[in-house]
């Protein structure tokens, strides 16, 4: 099994009330013609695609009342609570807490090819390389063959430290519970820098003050003042139960309170896929059992949407998630994923917009030349990459291992996704 993750997204403008309507169109293997081409009926409504009560969806957690103002992106974005405990849960608000760094690993990192993080912001137009930022937390041990340059701040929580073959740069900080080690490496740290053990390198450079404790040994160094005191350990990702965030809840709460009924979605509607099926999605809240089958699928995004799936994904073909500005998309996965295909999603214009939830633990491989465009959560999860890789967005996985070049670019407008949430 393997998931090839790449790029897809196309201009599209905001929905109205007359597109709050689910339209699937599908084509069975074998079959040469396309099935199912109008959307169906949308039940209990008197104008051909409005909703009830004025356009508002569910009766729980619901977005502004005045629909057609709400897709085409205004107010705020989707309300994805109540939760069991009965807090409501901010779409955005969820995100700018979850993706606050490039990658986050629960446990350790190995490369055995260069890795680099950048930063950007697509709201101001498209990436541009070199962008100040893009941070990396790593639980565990962080272990490069190559070299290494990250463009914000450098946080490792593992006792075994950093083991360095060749250079590190840090355009930010550095934090390091360990050693840091390399006899024939180099490192360069443009902040401070806090070690927690030996630092035993060819040679390092820190901009700011570096701080070991005085029980370990400090090789040659130059910085802007040394200071031999001691180094609390950290633990940087939030990977405890109690830190991470409760996709299950969120995905059971949703089976009953969605959006389903107000646009006639059937939540079989991607079960049992035989070839291709599409199905397109307006803005609002809504729930699928499962997308399975030995075909192809493909959701479209055409407004602001939250799509909670309870038992996972498990197709033959592939997976196309294409999220068209002015899209955002809150996708929750409540099963594992397996995708025998390409999974293409999200866009580089704008991967801020789209986050994806895993709850399942699982196993995730990109395949050579891939690249994923959006913010993936999956604490769970084992991923590795076995050729150049870029991610526009960022990963938070439990392990990372990186058998080619892997290159970040972290869209730094996700941490201002809650800013039209309410209080």
């Amino acid at each position: 099994m393997w998931l090839g993750i790449l790029l897809t997204g196309t201009l599209l403008t905001g929905c109205t009330r007359g597109d709050l309507v689910a339209s699937i169109h599908s084509r069975d293997a074998g079959l040469s013609d396309v099935g199912d081409d109008s959307p169906p009926t949308d039940a209990g409504t008197s104008d051909g695609g409005t909703p009830p009560d004025s356009g508002t969806p569910s009766d729980s957690g619901t977005p502004p009342g005045d629909w057609s103002t709400y897709c085409d992106g205004q107010g705020p974005p989707i309300i994805v609570g109540d939760t069991v405990s009965g807090t409501q849960v901010c779409g955005g608000r969820l995100a700018e807490q979850t993706f606050r760094q490039a990658l986050c690993t629960c446990e350790g990192l190995a490369l055995s090819a260069p890795m680099e993080t950048d930063a950007f912001r697509s709201a101001s137009g498209p990436y541009q390389p070199g962008g100040q930022g893009g941070d990396v937390s790593v639980n565990g041990a962080f272990f490069a063959n190559d070299s290494v340059t990250v463009g914000g701040t450098l946080r490792v929580g593992g006792t075994g430290g950093i083991q360095l073959a060749r250079t590190l740069s840090v355009g930010g900080a550095l934090q390091n519970s360990g050693p840091l080690t390399g006899s024939a490496a180099t490192a360069s740290i443009a902040a401070d820098a806090r070690v927690r053990g030996d630092v035993a390198l060819s040679s390092i450079t820190v901009g700011g003050i570096l701080t070991v404790p005085p029980e370990y040994t400090l090789g040659p160094a130059q910085a802007a003042g040394v200071r031999r005191e001691p180094v609390d350990p950290i633990t940087p990702c939030a990977c405890d139960a109690a830190s991470q965030v409760d996709v299950a809840a969120l995905i059971t709460h949703h089976a009953g309170d969605n959006d389903n009924a107000a646009i006639s979605l059937d939540a079989a509607a991607l079960e049992s896929i035989s070839g291709e099926r599409t199905l397109e999605l307006p803005c609002g809240r809504f729930f699928l059992t499962s997308i399975t089958g030995t075909g192809r699928a493909t959701l479209t995004i055409r407004a602001r949407t939250a799509l909670f799936i309870q038992d996972g994904v498990d197709l033959g073909e592939g997976l196309t998630v294409d999220v068209q500005p002015p899209g955002e998309l809150d996708l929750f996965i409540g099963g594992r994923v397996s995708v025998a295909g390409p999974l293409l999603l999200g866009s580089t214009a704008m991967p801020s917009r789209v986050r994806v939830y895993v709850t399942r633990s699982t196993v995730l491989a990109l395949s050579a030349g891939s690249t994923l465009a959006g913010n993936l959560y999956a604490p769970g999860a084992y991923l590795s990459t076995s050729g150049d890789a870029d991610v526009y967005g960022s990963i938070f996985v439990r392990h990372l291992e990186a058998a080619g070049p892997l290159r970040f670019h972290y869209d730094a407008d996700v941490l201002e996704a809650g800013a039209a949430c309410p209080p």
